[in-house]
């Protein structure tokens, strides 16, 4: 047991049975505790000794005087880097600028969007032949077409022909139309091509439109 000068005393009520000792740090031998007026003693004063916590060491970074006032400066320099004063000419300012604001935005949003759209009857109750073709729609301001119309062919279908140059056509992959058993026939289709036509496999008449939209 260390004593570090520091006197411990302890209040005991009752006898004291047997005799209590303790190792002096100074003599490094045992030392009686001493019972005065119910006042357990550990040093030979027989006295109460104050402690005195001024003189205990602190752990690092503990609270001292210098380190409050450091800190209540630091937190001073911070309320002033973020304070917010509201004055009559700050929000006269602001204000401003909500009006100037309000203002760019002001008015009505119109959006408007035209749609285009046309068609063409390819082919007017005629005759046809298988080999035979349709007319040509112009197709070049459409983004979807609609091929539809009837024919008194029902075993036959008709093929899809596409150019960009109104003069070499080609048929259009595997797209072919195939009328209903009352001869009716409806197909609609994107459009990357300019213009278009239908080829007919069998003889009939035929009447076919094509209508294109923006």
């Amino acid at each position: 047991m260390y004593f570090y000068n520091l006197i411990i005393y302890y209040k005991m009520s009752g006898n004291l049975h047997g005799v209590m000792h303790v190792l002096d740090s100074v003599s490094n031998k045992p030392r009686p505790l001493v019972l005065a007026g119910n006042t357990l003693a550990v040093d030979n004063s027989n006295q109460t000794q104050p402690v005195s916590v001024a003189s205990l060491p602190l752990p690092t970074g503990g609270a001292t005087a210098a380190l409050q006032t450091s800190g209540n400066s630091d937190l001073s320099t911070i309320a002033g880097s973020v304070a917010l004063n509201a004055t009559a000419m700050g929000q006269s300012t602001g204000n401003s600028s909500l009006s100037n604001i309000e203002s760019s935005l002001a008015g009505t949003l119109s959006v408007t969007q035209s749609v285009s759209k046309a068609s063409t009857t390819v082919s007017s109750a005629a005759s046809v032949a298988a080999g035979d073709y349709s007319s040509v729609h112009d197709a070049s301001d459409h983004r979807k077409i609609a091929i539809f119309g009837t024919t008194t062919d029902t075993s036959n279908n008709i093929d899809v022909y596409v150019s960009d140059d109104n003069s070499t056509f080609y048929k259009f992959g595997n797209f072919s139309i195939y009328p209903s058993y009352s001869g009716d026939f409806s197909m609609l289709m994107d459009c990357p091509f300019k213009y278009i036509k239908l080829g007919y496999n069998g003889s009939a008449t035929v009447t076919s439109l094509i209508c294109g939209s923006n």
